[in-house]
């Protein structure tokens, strides 16, 4: 967290239980890559100064808390353009992340492969705190 604070220059001086309850359950098939991704993601949408659980969730791209966990949902989104706003953040974000792994981070073979322009690609990637380097093979 304090590395993903320092590179995107945002302070961030704790995590909320619940949020480090969801990072510890996670099964993180991605493994640290997908790890630090997901920091980066929480510390880019977070607020305030402490991560909370929701965003956690949602850099998770988590739909349903288990249940039994002890972790509350997030608060509903308020409307049916928020719902779909998230869905597609997490879309584009999974296509992102897929593509840069089955090009070994070549962010031009990715974006072919995706359909878009390097540009656009290169935009998206710095939006989501998502780095090449972390997919070069």
């Amino acid at each position: 967290m304090e590395e993903a604070s320092i590179e995107l220059r945002r302070p961030m001086q704790t995590i909320v239980p619940a949020a480090l309850d969801l990072l510890r359950r996670h099964p993180w098939p991605g493994n640290v890559r997908e790890l630090r991704n997901v920091v980066r993601q929480a510390v880019l949408q977070t607020q305030g100064l402490a991560v909370p659980a929701d965003v956690v969730q949602s850099a998770l791209g988590v739909r349903d808390v288990v249940a039994g966990s002890g972790i509350a949902a997030a608060t509903p989104p308020q409307s049916l353009r928020e719902v779909a706003a998230r869905a597609a953040l997490t879309a584009e974000r999974h296509a992102i992340l897929e593509a840069l792994r089955a090009s070994g981070g070549n962010k031009s073979e990715a974006a072919r492969a995706l359909k878009t322009d390097y540009k656009t690609l290169h935009i998206k990637m710095k939006q989501m705190a998502i780095r090449a380097a972390d997919f070069t093979r």
